[in-house]
């Protein structure tokens, strides 16, 4: 009989251990239905210099520039997904999550878009046209420009930019790579200003010192093309950076100058 005894009431103990966190949790949803939004806490990640979107321009995709109200409605309300949306409307915004903590915050985590390079739409001759244009990310997305920011990037211009799903293509990527390598090796990042890809992705690329045009062809095999380039540059142009206008690196093997 006291076995008996001795095991319901261990039986009881253990129901009591499942029971009181359900309980403990339905009691916190139950207060948390009722509790409304007392505060939006907005954070903006990304390059620490890319400045597309400050915490009111969030506020305003949020509440629908100001129609849709979140402070003071009862947080059981407030669609989560749905606002998440609304700020993905944005082009600029990469990702975003929503959520709401147990102080009656919503808060919302929003990822920026990061440039890789610019695309600026120029005449045969170069000129630029106009200052529409897009950025294209380290993805190979295209995402609007900013009205109140502008990144300092790569510049990109030609046809062969024309059409997002050219950089889907294996030609594409390779002109992603070169993208990618201009913007992440010291020297070529502060030497070149703009490349020009025409539309069978034939490069050309502007520098700074020197103001050179730089043949380069196709962005395949681009590794060795700019080594052979820096020896050049290391050995001939250091000692006169105005003596040529021109240098191709197009041809296996040559460098032609002019």
């Amino acid at each position: 009989m006291l076995r008996k005894f001795d095991y319901s009431w261990l039986l009881l103990k253990r129901s009591l251990w499942l029971l009181l966190p359900i309980a403990g949790i339905g009691m916190a949803e139950s207060r948390l239905s009722q509790q409304r939004c007392t505060n939006l806490t907005i954070s903006i990640q990304g390059d620490s210099g890319t400045r597309f979107l400050d915490q009111m321009d969030v506020r305003m995709l949020l509440t629908e520039n100001g129609g849709d109200p979140l402070l003071g409605n009862k947080l059981s309300n407030v669609a989560l997904n749905d606002l998440e949306n609304r700020v993905k409307r944005n082009k600029l915004i990469k990702k975003c999550q929503v959520f709401r903590d147990l102080r009656g915050n919503i808060v919302v985590e929003v990822e920026q878009e990061k440039p890789l390079a610019r695309w600026i739409n120029t005449s045969e001759n170069g000129e630029t046209r106009n200052t529409s244009g897009y950025y294209i990310s380290d993805e190979g997305i295209f995402f609007p420009l900013s009205e109140s920011y502008s990144a300092r990037t790569l510049l990109v211009s030609g046809s062969f930019f024309n059409d997002a799903k050219k950089l889907q293509t294996a030609k594409g990527a390779s002109v992603m790579d070169l993208l990618h390598f201009l913007n992440s090796d010291p020297f070529w990042k502060a030497q070149v200003t703009q490349l020009d890809a025409d539309n069978d992705g034939e490069i050309s690329l502007m520098t700074v010192v020197g103001d050179q045009q730089i043949e380069l062809g196709s962005a395949e095999d681009y590794q060795s093309k700019f080594r052979k380039l820096r020896i050049f540059y290391d050995k001939v142009l250091s000692q006169d950076w105005s003596r040529y206008k021109k240098i191709s690196v197009k041809f296996q093997d040559q460098i032609v100058c002019e």
